[in-house]
């Protein structure tokens, strides 16, 4: 028995420290380069940065990149879900790795906080993407009547466009919640259709409607219709700076949730801070639907775009 103790404890602070920061950071970065080499990741990026180098392409250059601002939701379509899937396989597998050797790198909780590291690669992802659709637009041009630089205020562009990679860092953190809770067989991808679901049908019925702000509880909200039959484009209501935050605190509460799966942690100071955070989604969704724009904006008409 002595021998044992004696050779477990030098594993365990060698490969892979339990306690202090320098352990926890090991474990996240190990974590995070489990997440970049996922194939269902590695998959989810190339098919956005695919679709969006076909849609640049095919661009008229005289009439510029149409409907720029819906371009966002491919990046969170493509690597936004398939970060789910990835990060809930990567959360389960860890745990059937921890059940399989006598020892465990550190509490339940803390190796949670380190899978929260999983949404560091989606994140990147994300940016990358955005800054292509930037770099496209900026080359190519819009047309004039876009909704972009020029029609609308700079801070609700940006903030329209860095919804893609906070999306896709949602994504991986609710694949973690999605693998510490869900342990059946398909339960990932269950997630990701009933997150589709949700997301649509939260917003069709205010969308048709002149003021749609309430519509900003979903965890993916649009801001943009794209091209109307009639040649405008809809600008939809809403605070998006104010919407990004919503969806960080989203976010860290799948963390938290993820987290309370572990009954150790759930301390008074855990669920204090379980509870600040849900009061700070709160008031960002309540900043999101009552400042910014009031009522939907339709843009003048582009004539190259209307259907006879």
């Amino acid at each position: 028995m002595l021998s044992l103790i004696h050779l477990e404890r030098p594993m365990s602070s060698i490969s892979m420290p339990a306690s202090g920061i320098a352990g926890h950071g090991a474990m996240s970065i190990i974590e995070a380069r489990r997440m970049a080499r996922h194939p269902v990741f590695v998959l989810g990026v190339a098919l956005g940065l695919v679709v969006l180098g076909l849609y640049v392409v095919l661009v008229d250059d005289q009439t510029g990149v149409p409907a720029v601002l819906t371009l966002p939701l491919l990046g969170a379509f493509y690597i936004g879900l398939t970060s789910v899937i990835a990060a809930a396989w990567l959360t389960r597998s860890t745990e059937v790795a921890v059940e399989a050797v006598a020892t465990a790198p550190g509490t339940e909780a803390r190796r949670t906080l380190a899978l929260a590291a999983t949404g560091i690669p989606p994140f990147l992802a994300g940016l990358v993407f955005s800054g292509a659709l930037v770099v496209a637009a900026s080359g190519i041009g819009v047309a004039p009547q876009e909704w972009w630089l020029g029609t609308l205020p700079d801070w609700q562009v940006w903030s329209i466009v860095l919804l893609c990679p906070v999306a896709c860092l949602d994504g991986a953190l609710l694949g973690v919640l999605t693998g510490r809770w869900l342990r059946f067989r398909g339960a990932p991808a269950l997630v990701v259709v009933a997150l589709i679901v949700v997301s649509l049908l939260g917003q069709v019925p205010v969308l048709e409607t002149s003021s749609s702000e309430w519509r900003l509880w979903v965890p993916w909200a649009i801001f943009h219709t794209g091209d109307n039959a009639d040649g405008t484009q809809t600008l939809i209501a809403g605070n998006p700076a104010a919407y990004l935050g919503y969806l960080l605190a989203l976010g860290a509460l799948a963390v938290l949730g993820a987290m309370w799966h572990d009954r150790t942690a759930r301390t008074p100071r855990f669920r204090l801070l379980l509870a600040g955070v849900a009061v700070a989604a709160l008031a960002f969704f309540v900043l999101a639907a009552t400042t910014g724009n009031h009522d939907n904006r339709v843009s003048d008409p582009i004539p190259s775009r209307v259907t006879n």
